[in-house]
């Protein structure tokens, strides 16, 4: 990892953008996921000039993202595919690409349908899940200062995120209410009067 400036951000989004540059660099690996190898299938898929994309692809391989192989078995003519960090970035491209689904499509707009190829299912809406699986909202999130935090790029937001932290109170659960226990009205038992024996006179 490249050592890192002091007056350089060091938070991972700013890192990430700032490697990946513009729209370009994730439609180059969008092309890649769908098997496209050559230099010029990219100029025409993408209509992107030759001068921009001879210098995306260079900063892609530089990094790591794409790597060059052979396209042919004698390594006559080289090609470009996803080298390890390319490949940790497919599922933010299928993350992005249900997002314009969902909130740029309509149904019947959809241009493509990612499927899982073992059973030719579309594959389900990416969500964030917790350590059992379950499905993780905003509310469910919370956040640590890592081992970083103390870089003095990254300190005083870090205690900003820190000031602004709110966690709501978790809800309590009730206990039933408890019936009022029902006082049976006591029964005075019968008085037995004692009768006075007559004398005889």
């Amino acid at each position: 990892m490249p050592r890192i400036k002091q007056t350089e951000s060091i938070c991972s989004v700013v890192r990430a953008l700032d490697l990946l540059g513009d729209r370009w660099s994730l439609l180059l690996i969008r092309e890649v996921v769908f098997g496209t190898r050559r230099f010029d299938d990219f100029a025409a898929h993408m209509g992107i000039a030759r001068n921009v994309l001879s210098n995306r692809l260079s900063r892609l391989v530089s990094v790591g993202i794409l790597v060059q192989a052979p396209l042919r078995t004698d390594g006559s003519r080289m090609g470009y595919k996803l080298g390890a960090m390319g490949e940790d970035l497919v599922p933010v491209l299928v993350a992005l690409m249900q997002w314009g689904d969902r909130w740029l499509h309509t149904p019947d707009s959809i241009p493509i349908r990612l499927l899982e190829r073992s059973t030719g299912k579309e594959i389900p809406r990416m969500r964030l899940r917790g350590t059992t699986g379950q499905e993780l909202g905003l509310r469910e999130l919370d956040w640590a200062p890592g081992p970083g935090a103390g870089h003095p790029a990254a300190a005083a937001l870090i205690q900003a995120y820190e000031s602004q932290r709110r966690i709501e109170p978790r809800p309590i659960p009730q206990a039933p209410a408890r019936k009022a226990p029902v006082v049976k009205a006591k029964t005075s038992s019968p008085k037995t009067t004692s009768r006075k024996r007559r004398t005889a006179p």
